[in-house]
């Protein structure tokens, strides 16, 4: 008996160390797009994918809002280049220096930022998609490839829209261009 109980928990261990990665939309509880997501909710699940992919996820913090929000990047690539990065930064900066493309066999940074508008605020809903699609579906993209994800330029705008449209939404939604859901007024 002590046995079975020992390898059920070694079992149960091994299932939960391979765990698989959450869609947005099943970690937020609602399919990504019928709702806007608050910031801290996007921050989460950055976090949340740094922890459940770390050997492909890093987050690197590079500052703060006026509202104290956290500004952070979202460096995604195989596990095998992010042990080289910065080898491969490295390898870049002449290139950069020269405004020139890389003429090597480098891997390519690819560089996305999202949301700099605050009410544009679908960009931040697709950054989420987009790692998610990278570390799942598109993984191999990856082998050759070192992504910066910037989900949120200017969370503070973004978040001042955001708690705007669900003060004044309407439910069920109305086409009416003359609702107030359709009228955000601006800042002065």
């Amino acid at each position: 008996m002590r046995h079975l109980l020992l390898a059920f928990l070694l079992v149960q261990a091994l299932f939960s160390f391979s765990q698989e990665i959450k869609s947005p939309s099943e970690f937020l509880g609602y399919r990504l797009g019928t709702q806007f997501t608050h910031y801290h909710q996007v921050v989460d699940y950055y976090r949340y994918l740094s922890q459940v992919a770390s050997e492909r996820v890093q987050l690197q913090e590079y500052g703060k809002t006026y509202e104290q929000r956290p500004l952070f990047i979202a460096l995604v690539t195989s596990a095998k280049n992010m042990q080289h990065l910065e080898e491969i930064r490295q390898e870049h900066l002449p290139e950069s220096k020269k405004n020139a493309l890389a003429k090597n066999d480098s891997n390519a940074i690819v560089w996305l930022s999202y949301n700099v508008h605050g009410n544009e605020s679908s960009g931040t809903e697709a950054s989420m998609q987009t790692i998610y699609e990278l570390l799942v579906h598109k993984s191999s993209y990856l082998d050759n490839t070192v992504v910066i994800i910037d989900p949120c330029l200017n969370p503070d705008g973004r978040e001042r829209y955001v708690n705007w449209y669900y003060q004044f939404r309407n439910i069920p939604n109305t086409l009416d261009p003359n609702s107030k859901e359709h009228h955000e007024g601006w800042l002065s």
